[in-house]
């Protein structure tokens, strides 16, 4: 038997923006759903973070997903066993008030929520379903991870020392060391894909911002029966970084051979390494602009060799170059101060 696995689908992101909404779903529609059919898959786990609003939902945002999400998952007859993440909850310290339950859950036979920490088994394999942890649960939980019996634990865990973005670990969460006892632990909430020793960090379906632009996107499958996990990219970009150089690089020929839908409805970094015509160049955005792109970000390498490195630094991501700033500075609590700033861009990139 194989289950699909999916996790952090954040309907509603970037301030419930319809492009990506569209981009999320079109990963659904195109991908996701065709290979459910193609490979006979009557179940799915959620990690958690279905929707990307805690306090709210956006009626449009809701709509859409359950007209291009929920109800194709119902009529396929594939059945969602869900666990709340930190976005699904309205209060930080309980689960007890979620968007998934208000939602979903009285609307959706095949949509089975998972509040509490529980074994589900699918074809004669225990899996230990655990929903997100906080103050109310935490002692329930823990006292589960100990004495449950399966050798596979999914969840939305806040890990101590695992990447919240490539780089960049994240300090003060739970001990993996509560988790070691497993086979094999899958989770959600980071958005990287990534794995150390037992655990497993599945990373977002698609692309949510530009920490995501070199990072490979898609779901997973497991397998029951040998209890391997298969991993489905999905080759669907919707952030590019162009390096453009006209000295090195025979450009006008670019210009005129490539084709740029790729880019259509998409964002472009551009980095400029060279650009001995004006003319060349702006042929060349003229021919990204042809394809209805969302925003173009244009970084010129400034040649002064004293200030060269300042300006190769400014293709580094936002977190990346604050966080570098902060090492520099003669404070004490560095990692204080990177978590909240981390909290604050991640929060200000969903409004």
């Amino acid at each position: 038997m194989k289950i699909a696995i999916l996790n952090d689908s954040h309907f509603g992101a970037r301030g419930d923006n319809q492009l990506f909404l569209d981009y999320f779903l079109e990963f659904f529609t195109d991908q996701f759903f065709p290979y459910l059919k193609e490979n006979n898959i009557t179940d799915v786990l959620h990690l958690g973070d279905l929707m990307d609003r805690r306090k709210f939902v956006n009626f449009n945002t809701l709509g859409t997903v359950r007209n291009c999400f929920m109800d194709p998952l119902r009529d396929m007859g594939v059945t969602m066993h869900i666990v709340p993440g930190n976005h699904d909850t309205y209060y930080r310290n309980t689960n007890e008030l979620n968007s998934l339950r208000e939602l979903f859950a009285d609307r959706y036979d095949n949509f089975n929520l998972i509040e509490s920490p529980q074994d589900l088994v699918f074809g004669g394999l225990s899996v230990a379903m655990v929903p997100w942890i906080n103050k109310e649960n935490k002692e329930e939980t823990m006292e589960f991870l100990s004495s449950t019996k399966s050798p596979i634990c999914c969840g939305h865990f806040e890990l101590d020392g695992y990447e919240v973005m490539r780089g960049y670990k994240f300090e003060g969460g739970m001990s993996d060391g509560d988790l070691k006892r497993f086979e094999m632990v899958l989770s959600g909430h980071f958005h990287n894909k990534s794995s150390r020793n037992n655990v497993h960090y599945l990373g977002t379906q698609y692309q949510i911002t530009f920490h995501d632009l070199n990072e490979k996107k898609g779901f997973h499958v497991l397998d029951t029966e040998t209890r391997s996990l298969e991993y489905v990219e999905n080759p669907r970009r919707m952030f590019h970084q162009i390096s453009y150089d006209d000295v090195e690089t025979d450009i006008e020929k670019i210009i005129d051979t490539m084709d740029f839908s790729s880019y259509a409805n998409s964002y472009i970094k551009i980095l400029v390494l060279n650009k001995k015509s004006p003319y060349t160049f702006d042929r060349f955005i003229d021919k990204l602009y042809e394809q209805n792109i969302q925003n173009v970000t244009i970084v010129e390498e400034v040649i002064t060799n004293d200030i060269e490195e300042d300006a190769l630094d400014m293709a580094q991501d936002t977190v990346t170059i604050i966080n570098n700033e902060i090492d520099g500075m003669d404070i004490t609590n560095k990692s204080d101060v990177k978590n909240l700033i981390r909290e604050l861009y991640m929060e200000a990139l969903s409004q």
